[in-house]
C-alpha cells in the first residue's frame, strides 16, 4: 500500500485511537498522529476535508493538471502565476505548489504531449495507406506572388507561399519542401 493510500486510510479511520490506526494500517504510531494533527489543521478551513478523499485526491490531479496544461502550456503563463493560483485555491495545504514543483509538472505535461505525437506518428505510419494525389499548381497575386499547390479532389492546399518568380526551379524547391523530399 502507498503512502498516499495510508493517509487517505488514516483520514477514514479518524474516528478510532492513533494506536488502532497505527497496528491496522502497519504503519509508526508517529506518522499517525502527525498526519492526524496535518488532516485536523487542513480541516479548520471550510470545505477542505473534501481532498482527503479518493474522489477528492482525483479530482485534484485532474484540477492541476488542467489548470496547468490550459495557463502554463497553452496560455504561457509561468509557473510562478500557477503558484499563486494554486496558492489561492488553497490547495498549499494539500499539494506541493512551489514554482520548481510547477515547472517539473509543467515539463512533465510538455513530454508526454510529445510522446503521444510521437506513438500517434508512428500508428499513422503504420496503417498509411497509399493515395492518388491530382495536384494543381498556379500562382496568384496580391501584394505579392504567391506560388499555390492544391490537391484537386479536396480542396486541400499543400503549399502557399511568397516567391519572386515562378519558374521550373524555384517551383521544383517548394514542393520538395513541402513534402518532405531531399534536393
Amino acid at each position: 500500500m502507498g503512502i498516499r493510500k495510508k493517509i487517505i486510510n488514516i483520514f477514514k479511520l479518524r474516528s478510532k485511537s492513533g494506536s488502532v490506526i497505527s497496528r491496522e494500517l502497519n504503519i509508526p504510531r508517529s506518522t499517525v498522529y502527525h498526519n492526524l494533527k496535518q488532516t485536523k489543521k487542513r480541516q479548520s478551513e471550510a470545505g477542505t476535508d473534501f481532498w482527503d478523499s479518493d474522489e477528492g485526491y482525483a479530482f485534484m490531479i485532474r484540477l492541476v493538471v488542467a489548470s496547468i496544461y490550459s495557463f502554463a502550456v497553452k496560455g504561457g503563463f509561468g509557473a510562478g502565476k500557477l503558484k499563486t493560483y494554486f496558492e489561492m485555491l488553497n490547495l498549499g495545504s494539500h499539494l506541493a505548489v512551489s514554482e520548481t514543483t510547477v515547472l517539473k509538472i509543467i515539463k512533465e505535461i510538455e513530454a508526454l504531449i510529445l510522446k503521444y505525437n510521437d506513438a500517434k506518428t508512428n500508428e499513422i505510419k503504420t496503417n498509411v495507406q497509399e493515395i492518388e494525389l491530382i495536384l494543381g499548381v498556379d500562382e496568384t497575386w496580391f501584394d505579392k506572388m504567391l506560388l499555390v499547390c492544391q490537391e484537386l479532389q479536396s480542396g486541400f492546399i499543400f503549399c502557399e507561399e511568397s516567391a519572386k518568380d515562378r519558374s521550373s526551379k524555384t517551383w521544383d524547391k517548394h514542393i520538395k519542401k513541402t513534402f518532405g523530399l531531399s534536393e
